[in-house]
C-alpha cells in the first residue's frame, strides 16, 4: 500500500528484574546508587534482529550516529561489550533503543525517515514479538503522534504552529519552575506510561500475555468483543489486532480511538 506520511513502530519488553543491590557513592552523607537495570531483550539481540531484517528486506545497513558513520564490526562489538545502543540510523531509518527503570520497561523504536521506507511493518515485528520478554508493539503516524503528545509550547513555537487555542494546564511543579503547558489528557492519540508497559493506540497493534497480565484479562475479552476488528493469533502467546489499515491521524474517527482505549485500559 502507498502512502505518503512517515510512520513508526514502537515495541515493548520487561526489564530484568531488579536484584535490589546498590552501590555506596559516598559515606558522609551516605549516598547509595541502585544497580543500572537492563531490558531482558538485550541491545545486542536488538541490534542483530535489525540487521536480519534490514537484509531481508534489501535496505542499506549502513549506520550512522550524530553524522558519522559507523563501522559494523566495531559497532556489534561494542554493544555486545557495554550492553548499551545508542541511537542509531541508516539512509532511510532511524532506530532507538534504550529502558525506562521508573516505567519497568524496555524498548525499541523503528522510525522512517520517508513514507514507504520501512516496507513492511509486518516483517519487522515478527522476530521481536516472538522473543519471551515482548510485552506489545504498534504503529504510529509519525507527525499525528508528535502533536498528540507535545505538552511543551516551545514546541510549537519552534515548529510556528498555533496553540493558542488548545487547553492548557499547570506543570505541577511550585514556583519558580511552575508554567503552563498544554494539556493532552483528552487527546485520542495520546500515550502513557504504566508499570511494565505504556497506554497508547495503533490502528495495528500487537499484544502478549505479559501485556493481558499487566492491564487484566478482562480487557481481552472486551477488545474481542468490537465489531469490525481483526483478530489474528500470531503465536501461543501473541494476538495482532488490526482496527484500519491505514494508521490513525487527525482524520481518523475519535470515537474509534476512544472505544479501543477504553476496551484496552479503562
Amino acid at each position: 500500500m502507498t502512502r505518503d506520511r512517515t510512520e513508526k513502530l514502537k515495541l515493548i519488553f520487561t526489564l530484568i528484574p531488579d536484584s535490589g543491590k546498590t552501590t555506596v557513592m559516598t559515606e558522609k552523607p551516605r549516598i547509595e546508587v541502585g544497580e543500572r537495570r537492563y531490558g531482558a531483550l538485550k541491545a545486542i539481540d536488538a541490534l542483530e534482529t535489525i540487521l536480519e531484517v534490514l537484509r531481508h528486506l534489501n535496505l542499506d545497513e549502513k549506520f550512522q550516529a550524530h553524522g558519522s558513520s559507523l563501522e559494523l564490526k566495531k559497532l556489534l562489538t561494542t554493544v555486545r561489550n557495554t550492553g548499551r545502543l545508542s541511537q542509531i540510523e541508516t539512509p532511510t531509518l532511524v532506530f532507538q533503543y534504550g529502558a525506562i527503570a521508573d516505567a519497568e520497561l524496555c524498548y525499541v523504536e523503528i522510525t522512517e525517515k520517508a513514507a514507504c521506507a520501512a516496507i513492511d511493518w509486518e516483517r519487522w515485528a515478527a522476530p521481536f514479538i516472538v522473543s519471551p520478554h515482548f510485552v506489545q508493539a504498534w504503529v504510529a503516524d509519525v507527525e499525528y503522534d508528535k502533536w498528540q503528545n507535545a505538552e511543551d509550547p516551545l514546541i510549537y513555537k519552534v515548529a510556528n504552529r498555533n496553540y493558542s487555542t488548545l487547553p492548557m494546564r499547570s506543570n505541577g511543579f511550585p514556583p519558580p519552575v511552575e508554567r503552563m503547558i498544554v494539556d493532552i489528557s483528552q487527546n485520542p492519540g495520546r500515550w502513557k506510561f504504566h508499570s511494565g508497559y505504556i497506554e497508547a493506540l495503533g490502528s495495528v497493534m500487537w499484544f502478549s500475555e505479559l501485556f493481558w497480565g499487566y492491564v487484566g484479562t478482562a480487557h481481552k475479552d472486551r477488545i474481542a468483543a468490537i465489531d469490525a476488528i481483526e483478530i489474528k493469533q500470531m503465536t501461543k502467546e501473541v494476538m495482532r489486532i488490526c482496527v484500519a489499515n491505514e494508521s490513525f491521524t487527525e482524520s481518523s474517527s475519535r470515537e474509534v480511538q476512544d472505544r479501543l482505549r477504553d476496551a484496552l485500559y479503562s
